[in-house]
C-alpha cells in the first residue's frame, strides 16, 4: 500500500488524494516505475492509496525487501578496500551523523552494528566504493528503523535501493542505470521520503535545514 506516486502527466510526485480529486486512476511507483492503480476510493473506513497489483516484485512491499548486505560484488579490490577501511576510520564520526541525519536519529550502538554488517560481508573490498556512497549504504541494512528509536521519527520504516540492483556495486559503478537514490518506506503508508544520494558526505538532517532558514542572524 502506497500513498503517493508520480503523476505521469507532469512527472511530479503527489497524494492520492490529489489524484482521487481529480478523477485519475493510475499513478507511477517512484521506485520501479510500474502503473500503481488508486483504490478503496469509495469504501467506508479504508483510505485512498495506490495498489502494485498481485505478483509485484517492487521493494516497497515488505516481503520484497532484498538484504542488501548479501548482495555480491561483480569485482573485488583488496588495496582499494585497505585504503577504504581507514577513511571509514578516519571520517567515522561524519559518517555516522549523515547515517543518523538519513533515518532521523540513530544510535551509536546501531551504527557500531551496521558497520560491523559491512566488515563481517567484506563490502569495503567492493571493487569501486567510494565513500560518500558508505552512510546510504549503511541504512539500507537495518531490517526496521523504529519510531519509539527516535523523537524525530514518527514511522516505523526500512530503506531501500531500486529494484532492479542484483550487484550491490552496481549502485556506484552503473549509475547511469541504477538510480541514485534510496527510499525510506513505511510497512503501513509506502513510501515516506525519497534521498539523493551525493557526492559528498552531508552531516546536516533536513529538519535542520529548513528550521536554520528562520534563525534571527
Amino acid at each position: 500500500m502506497s500513498f503517493r506516486a508520480v503523476d505521469p502527466d507532469s512527472g511530479a510526485i503527489q497524494e492520492a488524494d490529489w489524484f482521487h480529486e481529480r478523477r485519475k486512476k493510475v499513478g507511477l511507483c517512484e521506485v520501479c516505475n510500474s502503473e500503481i492503480e488508486l483504490r478503496a476510493e469509495t469504501s467506508i473506513g479504508t483510505s485512498i492509496h495506490f495498489w502494485h497489483g498481485k505478483g509485484s516484485s517492487c521493494p516497497t512491499i515488505k516481503k520484497n525487501r532484498k538484504k542488501y548486505e548479501d548482495l555480491p560484488a561483480t569485482q573485488v579490490d583488496k588495496e582499494s578496500g585497505k585504503a577504504l577501511r581507514q577513511k571509514v576510520k578516519d571520517n567515522a564520526y561524519l559518517i555516522y551523523a549523515c547515517c543518523s541525519a538519513i533515518v532521523d536519529g540513530l544510535k551509536y550502538p546501531e551504527f557500531k552494528e551496521l558497520v560491523a554488517k559491512a566488515t563481517d560481508k567484506g563490502i569495503w573490498d567492493y571493487k569501486g566504493l567510494a565513500l560518500n556512497y558508505v552512510p546510504y549504504l549503511l541504512v539500507t541494512f537495518h531490517d526496521m528503523f523504529y519510531a519509539k528509536g527516535s523523537k524525530l521519527r514518527d514511522d516505523r520504516f526500512y530503506v531501500i535501493l531500486e529494484p532492479g540492483i542484483n550487484h550491490l556495486d552496481d549502485l556506484w559503478n552503473q549509475p547511469g542505470f541504477i538510480k541514485q537514490k534510496i527510499w525510506k518506506v513505511s510497512p503501513e503508508k509506502g513510501v515516506l521520503e525519497e534521498v539523493d544520494i551525493l557526492d559528498y558526505l552531508d552531516p546536516e538532517p533536513n529538519w535542520f535545514k529548513s528550521a536554520k532558514r528562520w534563525l534571527k542572524i
